[in-house]
């Protein structure tokens, strides 16, 4: 018992720093297109910015947004990593890539003759209607006395409880 909760600890543990090192990487990247195209169009003189930044100034700038990008990704990597890990492991919710890939490319064919309970409610369905079809034809169709015996009656006796009788008062 101990075992199983000091692995699932130590499985959130990972599951929570892998994810948190994939939000960091992430931010990084944008953080790095950001600078990218922000190089691009100050160096191709798209933008006229007067005297501009200064080498040491757009170096500090850069070191600091890129300190802010980084806790920002570790942030989010936790965040999506603590959502996640309750959606998979906790709830049990979420079957995969792979499952959810098969779902919607290969759903399963929704076939119900494999519950014994929905053709046992089909067959009493057809029943009924063939029994009011039959009961139909045999209204319409007129039998002969002679060919067929007509079954005796059956005779009930009627069976009725005996009032009390009053009891005289004395």
């Amino acid at each position: 018992m101990r075992e199983n909760s000091k692995n699932k600890g130590l499985k959130k543990s990972l599951y929570l720093f892998l994810s948190s090192l994939l939000g960091v990487l992430l931010f990084l990247v944008l953080h790095r297109i950001v600078v990218f195209f922000y190089l691009y169009i100050s160096d191709s003189g798209l933008v006229s910015s007067g005297n501009g930044l200064g080498y040491l100034y757009f170096l500090a700038i850069d070191y600091f947004t890129l300190i802010i990008t980084l806790m920002l990704g570790a942030w989010y990597g936790i965040w999506l990593g603590i959502y996640w890990y309750e959606k998979v492991y906790e709830e049990g919710s979420h079957n995969g890539l792979a499952a959810h890939i098969v779902e919607n490319y290969w759903p399963k064919k929704k076939f119900s003759g494999y519950r014994l309970d929905t053709k046992i409610k089909l067959a009493q369905k057809k029943l009924e209607a063939d029994l009011w079809e039959l009961e139909g034809l045999t209204k319409k169709v007129s039998v002969k006395s002679s060919t067929v015996p007509s079954p005796n009656p059956v005779k009930r006796k009627v069976v009725r409880k005996q009032a009390p009788k009053r009891l005289k008062k004395s």
